[in-house]
């Protein structure tokens, strides 16, 4: 399953976008986060123009992440005309607050349909299920990454997180891995992030191919990602 990428920055580096990624199965938009700069981004792209739906994975609620899911619902709904899924399961603890958010952005419950991610079993070539998996970001916000299974193996999309133990349960899995998309930090000592020498002490070398640096803070993560041998996604 290859993503596609809007933007690779973190929260406070908006000169390299809000980090989410896209791809398209069955002529659907499936959406990972819409931070700040995504709106923009789709409309520029028309990514919305040929697609059928339009399915939102949410990692969490901070703004980075959500900033333009209002504009992206309304625009979906009242502007393509087209049916929006929020996708959810018992793991994304923080629906609530999605709930919320919603509401403040001023949406009705007609504009969206949430749908639990076990409904996308089996349906799509890309991806034969996801899942989300709980995960430590910041004290105050509840975050969750996303496992798909495909036909080449797992692929993780991290979202963000201070705790890599979801990043050393996949090495230790026996299970192939396809890819691993990781925000990573150049920070050895960031509270909120793990870094990506963190990261290179987890993973082993036969691995660091499978490896996909988002969410970076700076230059130099970049640059130190790439020394390590892991790649860097590409806007």
């Amino acid at each position: 399953m290859e993503l596609t990428f809007l933007g690779r920055g973190a929260g406070f580096n908006p000169n390299e976008g809000s980090t989410s990624a896209y791809f398209m199965a069955r002529g659907e938009l499936f959406l990972i986060d819409s931070g700040e700069s995504v709106f923009r981004s789709v409309i520029n792209l028309k990514l919305l123009d040929s697609a059928s739906k339009l399915n939102l994975f949410i990692t969490h609620t901070h703004s980075d992440h959500v900033g333009s899911l209002g504009s992206l619902i309304l625009y979906a709904f009242a502007v393509k005309k087209i049916q929006i899924n929020i996708i959810y399961d018992e793991n994304m603890t923080y629906l609530p607050s999605v709930k919320t958010l919603l509401v403040i952005y001023g949406l009705t419950d007609n504009m969206f349909n949430f749908v639990k991610a076990s409904e996308y079993s089996g349906k799509y070539a890309e991806f034969n299920s996801v899942r989300y998996i709980s995960v430590k970001h910041t004290d105050e916000v509840e975050a969750c990454s996303l496992l798909f299974e495909t036909e080449k193996g797992l692929v993780l999309y991290s979202g963000d997180l201070k705790d890599p133990t979801v990043i050393i349960d996949l090495v230790k899995n026996k299970r192939p891995i396809d890819k691993m998309y990781i925000d990573t930090n150049s920070d050895r000592k960031n509270p909120h992030h793990v870094s990506v020498h963190e990261v290179n002490d987890i993973v082993p070398q036969e691995l660091k191919s499978k490896v996909y640096c988002m969410h970076v803070n700076n230059v130099q993560c970049i640059d130190d990602a790439l020394a390590y041998g892991f790649n860097v996604v590409q806007v």
